[in-house]
């Protein structure tokens, strides 16, 4: 079934299920009401004729078996000796249904009991009550009543709440489907666009937003989902041309280099190591191009590593330790404890990043200087520094000053940094010294310290008292 059916049977559904409960409840209401007017009719005439004088009377006064009395059609009697025998009045020919329990009753071990009886397929209502008067020991007085007008008039009620409630049930299911088409209409639309979507790879549709309900959320969300893939699907496409323009040049080279090879019997051994050494450069380029591509294609190589609680500057300190072992280079370090959340490895390869940026520039036999202060860490070079100009440029993908085109590199080490960083809610920036060079780095978000370990504390009290 589409939606607009399902919602239009939901809705008819719950109006008869409704219907079913407050007619039941209607019917047997109005039963409980007849059925208690009758009770009481037929208790009154007991309470009556419950005496022997009164049942001498009855017959006399015009109340036999067939006449009308408060308001009964008819009324059948029966009279229940003490020996348990029944006997109808001269003239009546229905015999009331006899059981132990109306036994009982004329035998003073029961009250007086009510129930509802079938005698010759007629409906009646009958009572036993125990006869009463001077020097009676037992015997018991049955009086019944036809209930043919209470079941008419129940049976027009019950016909009249079953047409009302097919009526209802199918007013709920036809204003089920007015409902529906307006409930639906907008998921519609919101359908159509997504087929469309899925038809055209259009993903500057968007859809009109009616109202802040659910489906205008939802349509909010769809719209938000559409951005983010056409933005999505322009950085990869940016990503792809940069790309294609970064490695053509390594790839023409090694492909000029590989092609003059070809003629070696023209070249001097000097010439064919050069070329060689030429070749094996531009391989390296390109393998370090193809490895920071794909981090960057994957989010920098996030993974699935979870974000922990860590110290930033033991990071910084584990990093610089690497870097200074693998290029030889000197680093002064001035770091304060800086607890943040985050991503160990990201946040290693960003400060390597750094460090490798600031190498390429610094001069040789001069330190590079990295300094941690609130959760901000800089690296600073001592070389040319940064133009202003290229300043707000430096963290772009494949970016590459004039000055820069010269030296190794891609121009995707900095724009890691940078997406690392955002991805951790911090922000990147370029500064440029009054005596010369450059600092970059970046600002991430720190968090409250742990709380010293109690123990600890201890020991430290009873160290110092010692």
């Amino acid at each position: 079934m589409t939606l607009r059916t399902r919602i239009a049977v939901l809705a008819a559904s719950a109006v008869a299920a409704t219907v079913l409960v407050a007619s039941a409840g209607a019917y047997f209401t109005a039963r409980n009401q007849l059925l208690d007017e009758v009770d009481r009719s037929l208790n009154e005439l007991a309470g009556e004729v419950q005496a022997l004088p009164g049942l001498v009377v009855l017959p006399r006064a015009n109340r036999g078996p067939f006449a009308r009395d408060v308001g009964f059609e008819v009324i059948y009697l029966q009279l229940i000796l003490e020996q348990g025998d029944p006997q109808i009045p001269a003239g009546q020919n229905v015999n009331l249904p006899l059981q132990d329990a109306d036994r009982e009753v004329a035998s003073r071990i029961r009250p007086a009991i009510i129930r509802s009886v079938t005698v010759d397929g007629h409906h009646l209502r009958m009572v036993t009550v125990p006869l009463t008067g001077r020097g009676l020991t037992g015997g018991a007085l049955q009086i019944a009543r036809s209930l043919e007008e209470v079941d008419n008039s129940l049976e027009g009620l019950a016909v009249r709440l079953g047409i009302a409630g097919v009526g209802g049930v199918a007013l709920a299911a036809a204003l089920g489907l007015v409902v529906s088409r307006r409930v639906v209409r907008p998921l519609e639309r919101l359908t159509d666009a997504a087929e469309h979507v899925a038809a055209t790879q259009e993903l500057a549709a968007h859809i009109d937003i009616d109202g802040s309900d659910e489906i205008g959320r939802l349509a909010v969300s769809f719209n938000a989902m559409l951005s983010a893939l056409e933005e999505s699907r322009s950085q990869q496409r940016r990503l792809v041309r940069d790309a294609s323009h970064e490695l053509r040049t390594p790839l023409t080279a090694l492909r000029t280099n590989i092609e003059v090879l070809h003629r070696r019997d023209e070249l001097t051994e000097a010439q064919r190591r050069e070329l060689l050494d030429d070749a094996t450069f531009e391989l390296a380029q390109l393998s370090e191009l193809v490895t920071e591509l794909v981090d960057l294609a994957t989010e920098a190589g996030a993974g699935d590593e979870p974000p922990v609680d860590l110290a930033l500057d033991e990071l910084v300190d584990r990093v610089v330790a690497r870097f200074e072992r693998r290029t030889g280079r000197e680093v002064t370090v001035d770091l304060e404890p800086t607890p943040v959340s985050g991503r160990s490895g990201l946040l290693e390869r960003a400060v390597s990043n750094l460090l490798d940026n600031a190498d390429k520039w610094n001069p040789p036999g001069v330190a590079v200087d990295v300094t941690l202060r609130a959760g901000r860490l800089s690296v600073r070079d001592h070389g040319p520094g940064i133009d202003e100009a290229d300043r707000p440029k430096v963290f772009d993908r494949f970016y590459r000053s004039v000055s820069a085109r010269t030296t190794p590199g891609s121009g995707l080490g900095l724009s890691i940094v940078n997406q690392v960083v955002a991805d951790h809610g911090g922000e990147v920036f370029v500064d440029a010294p009054p005596d010369g060079g450059a600092v970059v780095g970046f600002t991430l978000p720190t968090r409250a310290p742990d709380p010293p370990d109690a123990g600890t504390g201890v020991d430290a009290l009873e160290t110092s008292g010692a």
